[in-house]
């Protein structure tokens, strides 16, 4: 411990200890404890490590030196814990004295394991991981932040924990992103999306297109991409994030938990120190890699000689980057504070598309007494996002751009013409997109001690609140679908707020019986939500040209609304069991409510079962450092859609009606079984996890057709689909010396459902079998039976994609036949995914990383290359077989002959995701600027990918509906963008 920094720390607590003001009488009381925390390879501070006094509510965090100071402790014997993500807890004894401060310095070494740091599942004490039977992973931004700097709240989930996919679908920015916990496991009625907390309060996390409405020009307000609510958090509020992973971790969430749950853990004060500041800025680009089938335009003309554009080259530029970010975090002894502000403006590579976030977050807490504790924490967003017109639309720049016919180019259309729908780029360009949102977050959280540090008290109350306007111009004078030249205006709000009020009690026993082995908790609390999401939409069309359109100035205007109010409520008991420090079981049983289950329903019961043991260490084989088997079952519920059995279809009319809600509709149940084990090796410095995991949902919604000749496909609680996996990760520091670290990060994820019940509707049937031959067509082989319901089978994937396939080719009509039937062509979501990390550090200052990520066995709907060559005849595939005059060929004539059947190709890739190099001014020179710990990284996102799809981008899905995310298509979405970013990063 550095001399200035231990006599700096003992006049601190001298002081305090002392009772500056005349407290003389409790200066003979109480001491202090004093110490630093630093990494033990390097040295180096380690900052927002957690050390607390064990028995006691005491409970510091260390600053930006890796001090920390708790005072005001009563003389005595005491055990300082310090537990820190990614390093091994540690203890020390200590002996308090009156005017004396006792002093305990850390030196923490690396957990590639990841099972010491303690973690609170429900909300409610800390418990150590080691204790918990399921697979708990979480992120520690401040660690992630130096390695790979984050461009949003998606990113920090990406590719990051096996199970969790977190993808972008469009490259607008401020996009809806694929977000779900470990794979598929609904007909599309209840949402894929997990279930968002932020400091424990329910948050907006809408992606859905919901600016849709009859008698609007073209598809919804972006095309499908959506506008993301995740968008508005900031990662630089962010402390950590914990992921559990379905019913087996989060059955305390009742309905709301099926998905899994997020837990977001904003940024907290420190005690008795004094202001530290952070100051975060990066500057960079946007840019769209260069691989569209475009190439080869420049080589053709259009009727009047002007040349094509290649949109490679003009379409694609430079999205400029911007962000500033400053945080505060400090405090006294009874009140620490985080201050964060931040702004950041980012454009797309395709334009025009941006992003103007501002974000102000203010969290306090007050240690009132010794038994009372208050939190105030509050968080506002503007985020203003200037809409890509991307996906399944004729609006969007890029899809006119790439639909274009070179051999159409004119000055007035350079790409080329000739699409069908008519809209050229320039007035494609001219439609003005804008989604303008104000959202504000809080919550109160008062804590209360009865009888010392066992018997705790927890009552949380909190909002989040979201106003949402869109508009969408389509100026009057240019020529857009359904339209014409007279112009449309399109104005919508959402407002959706959610409250959410908690409650939990906690005992803590340390000797349960007098056994002198048998401890553990006894928790109990409730959850109460309100949700309330409103949408209102109005729609103007016939304006003057070279006029500012407004609703009131249209000549024919008409409006839509829908309204949605819904609740829940439910309690819950846990009990754990510690016996010994090496067995721990845990039992709960929840009670859930929610008003979107049918009338008759009533509450559901919830039970969940965990345990986990750690074989002692002194019967481990030498190689074998730590041994941990973990088991854990649990049952959760999703609820159904609030007018999923309300929307229905009359056959006489062709329109659809409204019918009451089913009385007895029940929510989609998920028993989730879950199995894993932990080891370290080599002193914990190489750490595997594995997990396998069955979950079976019953109670599946699925369209029924019933007795009611009005009725058609209502959805009823009739099917069931089995959901198996399997995770993998490995973290192995091979070298971890002051001149050199290697830091290994390996990880497997295998995902696949099938549907085991269509209900008692469903009927026998049969499907084709095919195999592929070696010239590319595809032979039938034989009739597999089983039983359908619509477009569904059992014993088959809710992920199939099922289409037409090329048979035969006859060379010389120069036509290619295709299969009787369609039949299973692959998945829309990987069966195999995996990533490889690597960090290597040199010396304290340089540190060098990259992450792959790849994808197995899925496939896609590749509308966009059946599009480009079989209807635009604009793309690189179709124009390469054209003579030296534009016209026809043969093989031309071949290759549009084969893409009229739509083609199915697989989606297999690998990426490399990120890149970045850090470096860490050293202290004597930072110091000379007034600066603490000061890094410069120079980083990059999205860099490149190897594929086998014949597409801009494998992950790229016309629509991000949020519901069932069922899209497989692949038409039209702009791919996303490679990232190239400085930041600089300082404290002072």
């Amino acid at each position: 411990m550095p001399d200035r920094y231990r006599i700096r720390s003992a006049l601190a607590a001298l002081l305090l200890t002392s009772g500056v003001g005349g407290a003389a009488g409790l200066a003979a009381q109480t001491g202090a404890v004093t110490g630093v925390v630093t990494d033990s390879a390097t040295g180096g501070p380690l900052v927002e490590a957690v050390v607390d006094l064990v028995g006691t509510t005491k409970v510091r965090l260390t600053d930006s030196h890796g001090r920390f100071l708790i005072a005001e402790v009563p003389e005595g014997e005491y055990t300082v814990r310090v537990r820190m993500l990614g390093y091994l807890l540690r203890t020390a004894q200590v002996t308090v004295k009156a005017g004396s401060p006792a002093v305990a310095d850390f030196r923490l070494a690396i957990d590639a394991v990841g099972v010491d740091p303690l973690s609170h599942p429900v909300g409610g004490p800390y418990r150590p991981g080691r204790n918990i039977g399921v697979s708990l992973p979480a992120i520690d931004r401040y660690e992630l932040e130096g390695t790979f700097p984050q461009g949003g709240f998606g990113r920090i989930l990406e590719g990051r924990i096996p199970g969790v996919r977190s993808i972008g679908t469009s490259g607008g920015i401020g996009a809806g992103r694929e977000l779900r916990i470990r794979g598929t496991d609904s007909f599309g009625y209840t949402r894929q999306r997990p279930l968002v907390l932020v400091d424990g309060v329910r948050i907006d996390t809408n992606k859905e297109e919901w600016g849709a409405m009859e008698g609007v020009s073209c598809c919804f307000f972006s095309g499908g991409a959506g506008e993301d609510r995740l968008s508005d958090l900031n990662p630089e509020e962010i402390d950590r994030v914990e992921v559990l992973k379905g019913p087996a971790a989060a059955a305390l969430y009742g309905a709301e938990g099926s998905a899994g749950v997020i837990r977001v853990f904003t940024g907290r004060g420190r005690t008795n120190t004094p202001a530290s500041f952070t100051l975060n800025a990066g500057l960079g680009v946007n840019r769209l890699r260069a691989n569209l089938p475009t190439r080869l335009r420049p080589g053709f003309t259009g009727p009047e000689g002007f040349p094509a554009l290649d949109p490679n080259r003009y379409l694609i530029e430079n999205g400029l980057i911007n962000r500033y970010d400053l945080t505060v975090r400090g405090g006294g002894e009874d009140v620490t504070y985080f201050v964060a502000g931040g702004f950041a403006y980012e454009e797309g590579s395709v334009k025009p598309n941006d992003q103007r976030r501002a974000n102000l977050r203010v969290n306090l807490h007050w240690t009132a007494s010794q038994k009372i504790a208050v939190g105030v924490s509050s968080g506002h967003v503007r985020n203003r996002i200037w809409s890509l017109q991307s996906g399944n639309t004729w609006l969007g720049v890029y899809s006119n751009a790439l639909g274009s016919d070179p051999r159409w180019a004119s000055e007035e259309e350079p790409y080329g013409g000739g699409l069908r729908q008519s809209v050229s780029v320039a007035d494609a360009k001219a439609v003005r997109t804008i989604s303008d949102t104000d959202r504000w977050t809080g919550r109160v959280q008062v804590n209360y001690s009865a009888a010392g540090a066992d018997f705790t008290h927890r009552l949380t109350f909190g909002a989040d609140r979201v106003w949402e306007q869109k508009t969408r111009d389509l100026p009057a004078g240019r020529n857009y679908n359904n339209v014409g030249y007279e112009g449309e205006r399109n104005a919508g709000n959402r407002e959706s707020t959610k409250y959410t009020l908690g409650f939990l009690s906690t005992y803590e026993y340390r000797d349960l019986f007098g056994t002198g082995f048998l401890t553990g908790s006894l928790a109990v609390g409730g959850q109460a939500h309100w949700d309330d999401v409103s949408t209102l939409m109005v729609t103007g069309r016939g304006f003057l040209e070279g006029v500012p359109p407004s609703i009131a100035a249209a000549r024919r205007t008409f409006a839509d609304d829908s309204l949605h109010d819904a609740h829940s409520r439910g309690v819950f008991v846990l009990n754990r069991l510690d016996f010994g420090e090496d067995l721990a079981v845990t039992a709960a049983v929840r009670v859930d409510d929610h008003s979107d289950f049918g009338e008759d329903v009533g509450a559901r019961v919830y039970a969940k079962a965990d345990v986990s043991y750690s074989v002692p260490q002194s019967v481990l084989p030498a190689p074998i450092s730590r041994l941990r088997f973990r088991g854990a079952h649990g049952v959760a519920g999703k609820p159904p859609p609030p007018d999923g059995a309300r929307r229905v279809y009359d056959v006489e009319s062709r329109d659809s009606v409204t019918l009451p809600a089913s009385r007895d509709r029940q929510p989609e149940n998920k028993h989730e079984f879950e199995a894993g084990l932990d080891f370290g090796l080599r002193d914990d410095r190489i750490g595997v996890e594995l997990t396998y995991y069955n979950a079976r949902v019953v109670n599946a919604l699925y369209p029924e057709t019933v007795a009611d000749p009005v009725v058609h496909n209502r959805a009823e609680n009739v099917a069931e689909i089995v959901n198996r996996g399997l995770e993998t990760a490995v973290s192995a520091w091979l070298i971890d010396g002051p001149a050199f670290g290697w830091n290994l990060s390996l990880a497997y994820e295998w995902n696949r459902n099938r549907i085991t019940d269509l209900g008692p509707n469903a009927r026998d049937d049969s499907l084709p079998v095919h195999r592929r031959r070696a010239d590319g067509t595809w032979e039938f082989v034989r009739w597999r039976y089983t039983r359908s319901n619509g477009i569904f089978f059992e014993g088959e994937s809710l992920d199939n994609i099922y289409g037409f396939g090329i048979a035969s080719y006859d060379a010389v009509s120069n036509r290619h036949g295709r299969t009787d039937r369609p039949f299973i062509q692959g998945a829309a979501r990987p069966t195999h995914m995996g990533l490889v990390s690597n960090s290597f550090r040199i010396g304290k200052e340089l540190r060098v990383s990259f992450l792959f990520r790849g994808e197995v066995g899925a496939s896609m709907q590749n509308w966009d290359r059946w599009w480009g060559v079989a209807i635009a005849r604009s793309s690189d595939e179709y124009l390469k077989h054209l003579d030296d005059q534009g016209k026809p060929t043969f093989k031309a004539d071949s290759v549009l002959d084969y893409h009229s059947i739509r083609v199915v190709d697989k989606r297999d890739h690998i990426r490399l995701q990120e890149l970045s190099l850090s470096y860490t001014v050293p202290a004597g020179m930072a110091g000379m600027l007034g600066l603490g710990r000061t890094t410069v990284t120079l980083s990059g996102y999205n860099l490149h990918w190897w594929d086998a799809c014949n597409c801009q981008d494998p992950n790229a899905r016309y629509a991000a509906a949020d519901t069932g995310e069922s899209s497989t298509v692949a038409f039209m979405a702009l791919p996303q963008p490679r990232r190239f970013l400085m930041s600089i990063r300082t404290r002072f």
